[in-house]
């Protein structure tokens, strides 16, 4: 069991393009969690990871949301690589 599920924290993206796109993504980098779709910027605009409703794509960002489902820390500046160590050292600190 990997650290992320030990601490039984669930992972979601989400991103403006459709899902075909999604899929493409998702196998290509073989990713382990759902991407949710947002074609309508719903989302993205209001964290603030799209600039405008006719945004062609989306900022790369992280909101983690603690078992109160209340906002605990926004990052805007992802290191993709790191994100994982990241991730799991925020919610070992909440506990």
């Amino acid at each position: 069991m990997s650290q992320i599920e030990d601490l039984n924290i669930q992972v979601f993206g989400v991103s403006v393009q459709d899902a075909k796109s999604h899929r493409k993504f998702i196998d290509r980098n073989n990713l382990n969690f759902p991407l949710l779709v947002d074609t309508g910027r719903n989302l993205s605009l209001l964290f603030g990871a799209a600039d405008k409703k006719n945004s062609l794509t989306s900022s790369r960002m992280a909101i983690y949301i603690d078992k109160a489902g209340k906002i605990a820390n926004i990052e805007r500046k992802l290191n993709t690589k790191a994100h994982g160590a990241e991730l799991v050292e925020f919610f070992q600190s909440l506990n």
